[in-house]
């Protein structure tokens, strides 16, 4: 979530205050800056790929179907339309003739939405023990491939109370347009992390008082020269 944070968030959040809400395959991850550092981090164990693998067992279909059915019709809040927009589906077994069927949107946000509701208060939940409330500013910034679902930003700023925006990497030049969705904001944190400094990362006391400076300061050596 740290990387993602640093490819997302514009320098204000960063300064001011501000979550990165890095919704992946496996997991959602969390960070908190203010003055630009990272303050907090968290995870819940959820994240894509636990929607799709609802819609797999709702729907009775392959991971790989699922998959493509949340992205090209995914969402989380159903309108009256939805009712009427039918999704044409096949089963396992590779017969599309006899295995092809119909289902409403309605019925796929209904097997969404309950579990994206469920990773979302997760989060909330670990925002509220961090003190997220605190902070001069609460901007947070959802981002990450799961993010793109149609709906979760407005849903996201129901559920945790605070402004929502959608983030994608920023502040890099050159980047092809191809990478520069939210799903490439953590390759894109990297690229930036590596190519950022090192040397103020340690730039710290040690506290002779607590720890023999000795063994502190072999130990910050091997981090400097292997990280």
């Amino acid at each position: 979530a740290y990387v993602s944070g640093l490819a997302s968030l514009v320098e204000d959040e960063q300064e001011l205050g501000a979550a990165c809400i890095d919704m992946g395959g496996g997991a959602t991850g969390i960070s908190i800056f203010i003055k630009k550092h990272m303050i907090f981090a968290e995870s819940v164990r959820m994240g894509g790929d636990h929607v799709t693998s609802d819609i797999a067992k709702g729907l009775q279909v392959p991971f790989a179907t699922a998959e493509r059915i949340k992205t090209i019709h995914g969402g989380v809040h159903a309108t009256g339309m939805d009712d009427r927009e039918m999704i044409e589906i096949g089963g396992d077994s590779g017969d599309w003739e006899k295995d092809r069927r119909r289902v409403s949107r309605t019925e796929l946000i209904g097997i969404m939405r309950p579990r994206v509701e469920e990773i979302l208060e997760e989060v909330r939940a670990i925002l509220d023990v961090a003190g997220f409330d605190h902070l001069p500013s609460q901007q947070i910034v959802l981002t990450g491939g799961a993010s793109q679902i149609p709906g979760l930003d407005m849903l996201a700023a129901r559920i945790l109370g605070q402004n929502v925006r959608l983030g994608r990497p920023l502040r890099v030049q050159g980047l092809p347009q191809a990478a520069t969705g939210p799903a490439f904001s953590s390759s894109v944190g990297l690229c930036l992390f590596a190519a950022h400094p090192q040397d103020e990362w340690w730039d710290f006391a040690i506290p002779a008082e607590r720890y023999p400076a000795r063994s502190l300061r072999r130990a910050v050596r091997w981090f400097k020269d292997n990280w």
